[in-house]
């Protein structure tokens, strides 16, 4: 890279630290961390950055070169505090970028010496996968799987086949059928599995760990009603005569036709949905709000509406983990999801945040192990137990 390039990329890191990028150098950041060969210019950038701190600001006893070797090794990193320290703003910030893009370097990661590399698990605890259960009106249960193909079943004119990697279609309509006589599938991912379902208006719904789905067999009436648990992403078909509505942790989501995800898990601290297309109505008792792409309702007494990244919330269905800004025990929560582990406290934990992003297809060992590079917490894997440690 030519200097006046270097100071090009100097420039662009510096307004994304102090969050003034416009969209377009925000794009040009992008593309140029993306290349390959810009290792030693962001090395240089990075000292160049450093020399222009004031003494004042600086953190003593830290280790430029140990900083640098963090953004290039691991792909989550720990909250770091941007006002007082400008430098590990912009460290945080060029490895929640590298993390997004995938950047992952294979270089060993030294560890603590109480750490998970020093206790493995006899077994390797892999990620989940696509399999669910599907429960017919008549309450029969199908077992679905990566392995499960063509036509399952037929119920009159409804039918119900298996597509490769984790979809299940659904197709036909029962006519004459009454209002008061619906019957009702269940669609239900344990934990460590995940399933896509195609309703039969051509909705389509990603169903993360440990959900369920419960759905007509025919949308009759003035609207097309579902109940989920759990977590799911839904692209939802237009029909303005019939608003397509979600039942979740009592309350209701009405859309005419757009993409958004909702997080209804019983043991989080709020029912998230997050917008990324079209417009929704969140209802709770007696409160309504409207969302538009971007904002995130979180539900629990009230609706507290929040500007968000929309597409942060659904990187489970893009294969990854997302932390941004998120405590341990969350990520933990996560984890036990979709690796069906147990998970246990000792001692005082960290109520650091951590930022990056990690694949889902990665063994247990491995995401544990990314964490621990953040020297903030340790584990230890007993059978299907984890152990959270200081």
């Amino acid at each position: 890279m030519i200097p006046d390039q270097q100071s090009r990329l100097q420039y662009l890191l510096q307004q994304y630290a102090d969050n003034k990028c416009t969209r377009t150098e925000l794009l040009e950041l992008m593309v140029a961390l993306k290349q390959d060969g810009n290792h030693k210019e962001l090395h240089d950038s990075m000292l160049t950055m450093w020399e222009h701190i004031k003494p004042e600001e600086q953190l003593q006893g830290i280790d430029k070169e140990q900083i640098f070797s963090n953004v290039m090794e691991s792909g989550v990193v720990r909250e770091l505090p941007a006002r007082r320290y400008p430098m590990w703003r912009w460290a945080a910030a060029c490895i929640l970028f590298i993390a997004a893009l995938g950047f992952y370097f294979l270089r060993p990661i030294s560890q603590p010496n109480n750490s998970l590399t020093q206790k493995r698990p006899s077994a390797t605890i892999v990620p989940g996968s696509n399999k669910a259960e599907l429960t017919l009106a008549n309450g029969k249960k199908l077992t679905l799987n990566n392995s499960s193909s063509g036509k399952i079943s037929t119920n009159g004119n409804v039918t119900f086949i298996e597509m490769d990697k984790g979809r299940l279609t659904y197709n036909g309509e029962l006519g004459n059928q009454k209002n008061d006589h619906v019957a009702f599938n269940t669609l239900t991912t344990p934990a460590g599995g995940q399933y896509q379902l195609i309703l039969p208006d051509g909705t389509k719904v990603w169903l993360n760990a440990s959900s369920s789905l419960r759905f007509p067999v025919t949308f009759e009436g003035n609207s097309r009603r579902v109940e989920l648990t759990g977590e799911g992403y839904f692209e939802v078909a237009k029909n303005k005569a019939k608003p397509f509505i979600i039942n979740a942790n009592e309350q209701e989501i009405k859309v005419l036709g757009t993409h958004f995800n909702v997080m209804a898990y019983q043991d989080e601290a709020s029912t998230n949905t997050t917008l990324l297309e079209g417009s929704v109505q969140v209802t709770k008792g007696e409160e309504r709000k409207i969302l538009v792409p971007g904002d995130q309702a979180r539900v629990n007494s009230k609706i507290q509406i929040v500007r968000v990244d929309p597409e942060e919330s659904i990187e489970w269905k893009n294969g990854n983990f997302n932390f941004s800004h998120e405590k341990i025990e969350g990520i933990m929560r996560k984890l036990s999801r979709w690796y069906n582990v147990d998970i246990e406290y000792h001692g005082k934990i960290t109520n650091e945040g951590f930022v990056g992003t990690v694949p889902r297809s990665k063994d247990l060992s491995e995401v544990l192990s990314t964490l621990e590079s953040t020297g903030l917490v340790h584990f230890k894997v007993k059978e299907r137990s984890v152990i959270v440690m200081p």
